[in-house]
């Protein structure tokens, strides 16, 4: 239970609560001054009217009419209380008050509120009981003159009961809803609160049983579709890529195991037998160990770079960058190496938007392209590049060749970290020039695939070359 007040869901309900609360305390108040308060404000000056009236009365007929004024008015039996008081004598001369209210003795000249007796009549006119009421009144003095000894007292009043009653009871109403809607929404923020910690309770045992080693674990939604369900699937997302990951670290560490043994061993023996030779055995075995010192560093280096791709600080920020212009750069850099090894080099551009990227990744990422075509296209004789635009704005980048080609069900293959299909086995290489370029495109949120390339008529069989395209994005200027 004093979990539940805790959270965070209940502090806020209760707030809005708090403020709704007050928000009908303050319609209540707003109803009051607009009905009550208007009625109370009307019942004074009307007071004052006939005090007025009165005050005129007397000073232009005299006490006498004044009295018989005051005694027409008192048999209309309506809401109006009067009392006309002789003074210093203090005797009743008319009025239908039995006496004088005790808050009359200190208000002169002011308004005040008392309760008197008024007799309960029935159909016949005769007296039944007695009621007590309230009412708000005015009490003043005439005097003939300012130095007479003789004045009057007139206490001039209406019955406010029925409204005092209605008052009342809005009041009562209005602190009534105030406090249910109090009580109310404690209860909603209870079982919200009961709700909501029962779905963070699943969050954080999820997250308990996957700190303790279980990456298997995932927060199970709802299927309301609300802000937690997006939260739980973001997490998931995050969890599937970190299960990902760990994965990866754990393949790449099995594979740096099972393809560095080798050459580590052979180095290890080399430089063995070395020792036991003559000078040209040694410069021999140590110039072959600096070859393979320097595949082993190749190798290190595009994991580097790799894992900082990933990580988003390889290649520096990103900005617009022109496509056809690194393109251009790289052909004329691979055009002569093509004509060299054999191949004839093209390169079909077009108008393309920039795109949002690293010039620097991108160019390797390109490199790496050609650098496999020069490669592997054994047999083959043409190498296009191609730079044009997406009918959405973005960009596709294409390297295409007729040299064997590589079965489709090879592609996905291509992708994942020292793997080296069995017609590359003889070449040199680390096996991570591709895995390499997927993190680029995923830096670039390019997407990264492998189609049929150039037809290849080769001596050994006919079929398709390898054409590798990434497509990038629309450029998000925001």
């Amino acid at each position: 239970m004093f979990r539940l007040l805790r959270t965070t869901s209940f502090r806020f309900t209760f707030i809005y609560v708090m403020l709704f609360a007050g928000a009908v305390g303050l319609l209540g108040a707003f109803v009051y001054r607009a009905t009550f308060g208007e009625a109370s404000r009307q019942t004074d000056v009307t007071i004052e009217g006939e005090v007025a009236v009165l005050a005129e009365l007397f000073a232009s007929s005299g006490p006498g009419q004044l009295t018989r004024a005051i005694r027409q008015r008192t048999s209309w039996r309506d809401d109006s209380i009067y009392m006309l008081i002789g003074a210093p004598s203090g005797a009743v001369l008319a009025g239908n008050l039995t006496a004088l209210p005790p808050e009359a003795l200190t208000a002169e000249g002011d308004f005040f509120n008392f309760e008197f007796e008024r007799a309960l009549l029935d159909i016949d006119n005769r007296e039944i009981g007695v009621e007590l009421r309230r009412a708000r009144g005015k009490v003043v003095r005439f005097r003939s003159a300012p130095e007479a000894d003789q004045s009057y007292l007139v206490v001039v009043a209406r019955d406010i009961a029925a409204r005092e009653f209605l008052r009342e009871r809005l009041s009562n109403v209005i602190l009534r809803v105030s406090l249910v809607t109090i009580a109310f929404g404690i209860v909603i923020g209870l079982v919200f609160s009961r709700t909501l910690l029962r779905r963070v309770e699943i969050v954080t045992k999820t997250a308990q049983a996957i700190r303790a080693g279980d990456l298997s674990q995932r927060i199970p939604l709802s299927g309301s579709g609300d802000e937690l369900d997006d939260l739980g699937a973001n997490l998931n997302a995050m969890l599937d890529q970190t299960e990902r990951l760990m994965a990866g670290m754990r393949d790449v560490s099995d594979n740096i195991a099972h393809d560095l043994r080798s050459p580590l061993t052979r180095m290890r023996n080399r430089l063995t037998e070395a020792l036991k030779g003559d000078q040209q055995t040694q410069e021999a075995a140590l110039r072959a160990t600096i070859t393979d010192t320097e595949g082993l560093l190749a190798t290190f280096n595009a994991l580097l770079s790799i894992a900082r791709i990933r990580s988003g600080e390889g290649g520096g920020a990103k900005e617009p960058v022109d496509l056809v212009a690194i393109a251009e750069e790289m052909a004329d850099l691979y055009e002569p190496a093509a004509q060299d090894a054999g191949f004839k080099f093209e390169l079909i551009t077009a108008p393309t938007a920039p795109v949002k990227g690293s010039r620097e990744l991108i160019s390797q990422a390109i490199a790496n392209f050609l650098d496999n075509a020069l490669k592997y296209a054994v047999g083959g004789e043409r190498i296009i590049l191609k730079v044009l635009p997406t009918k959405s704005g973005g960009a596709v980048l294409s390297v295409a060749d007729d040299g064997p080609g590589v079965a489709a069900e090879d592609y996905d293959r291509m992708l994942e970290r020292f793997v080296r299909l069995e017609k590359s086995r003889s070449t040199p290489g680390s096996g991570l020039g591709l895995s390499l370029v997927a993190a680029i495109a995923r830096a670039h949120n390019a997407e990264l695939r492998f189609e049929n390339g150039l037809p290849h008529r080769g001596a050994d069989a006919e079929g398709y070359g390898l054409r590798v395209v990434m497509t990038f994005p629309e450029f998000d200027r925001g």
